[in-house]
């Protein structure tokens, strides 16, 4: 009496260890991204050829209405924005010596001229939010 022993390769496969692959893939690329914050208030920016987004941290809006926002944050006036400035500015490492302003293409160059005077008064960086062509 023979014994035959049957030696054929198993056909299927396991996608268990696969589908735990992708899973981790997908967290890897969602938490190694670099996300942009865009300030809530809405403006109508220029444009230009450039769409990098801006380092820093600190926004000014200006409306076109004439409305000055800190962050997300209303101000009665523009002179406000001194001390937030200053605050801002004063003990900032070098790196975050920057303001990103964000300002409607149809706003008076004069609104935008003092928020950029006080940044060159407290000797940061400004740097104007534009939009791609």
């Amino acid at each position: 009496m023979a014994l035959k022993r049957s030696h054929r390769p198993s056909v299927e496969f396991s996608f268990a260890s696969m589908s735990d692959m992708v899973f981790l893939l997908l967290i890897y690329f969602l938490l190694t991204s670099s996300f942009v914050k865009q300030a809530t208030i809405q403006v109508d920016l220029p444009t230009s050829n450039s769409d990098k987004p801006s380092p820093g941290k600190n926004y000014v809006t200006v409306t076109v209405d004439g409305q000055y926002y800190w962050g997300d944050q209303p101000l009665k006036d523009r002179e406000e924005l001194r001390d937030l400035i200053s605050k801002a500015l004063k003990d900032a490492e070098e790196d975050a010596k920057s303001v990103t302003l964000r300002v409607d293409k149809k706003v008076i160059f004069d609104d935008a001229a003092f928020v950029m005077g006080l940044v060159a008064e407290y000797e940061g960086k400004i740097v104007i939010l534009t939009k791609k062509e």
